[in-house]
């Protein structure tokens, strides 16, 4: 399986529900690049206005049911994500450090060189306080989305 990368669009759809609150929906579509590298895929993205984290980069880790997200820059943060598994890691905010702890129900995963679809259903935990559900969906594709 040899080595490849990619300039590729991804649509990114993203809700979260916080227990009192309306559920937010992010909606973004962006360039990005796919690559494969001993046999697992990447796909790397900026980061704007629109999700808040202006300044950083995102970096998807895909390993089958197994899903990494590391971000660079101006929030700095990884998550990991396994199917049925708890994952605790460390969020930089403007406030200083908190503890993340994701439970991860669903995973997803139909991307391949030629793109596919990312579902990652899951709940998070900030400093051990239940925080909300939330649900990602990213569809990567080799030519832009038609509007």
């Amino acid at each position: 399986m040899e080595n490849i990368k990619k300039d590729v669009w991804l649509s990114i759809h993203s809700t979260q529900h916080f227990a009192g609150c309306e559920e937010e929906e992010i909606n973004l579509v962006t360039q990005a690049r796919l690559y494969r590298r001993n046999g697992k895929y990447y796909i790397a993205y900026d980061e704007s206005e629109l999700t808040g984290l202006e300044g950083t980069r995102t970096t998807l880790k895909l390993d089958g049911k197994t899903v990494s997200l590391i971000r660079t820059g101006a929030c700095p943060s990884e998550m990991l994500f396994l199917e049925n598994q708890r994952h605790v890691g460390l969020y930089q905010t403007p406030f200083g450090m908190s503890t993340i702890s994701t439970h991860t129900s669903r995973i997803d995963n139909t991307i391949a060189e030629d793109g596919g679809a990312l579902v990652i259903d899951y709940t998070i935990e900030v400093d051990q306080n239940l925080a909300g559900h939330h649900r990602f969906e990213m569809t990567v594709a080799t030519q832009p989305f038609v509007q």
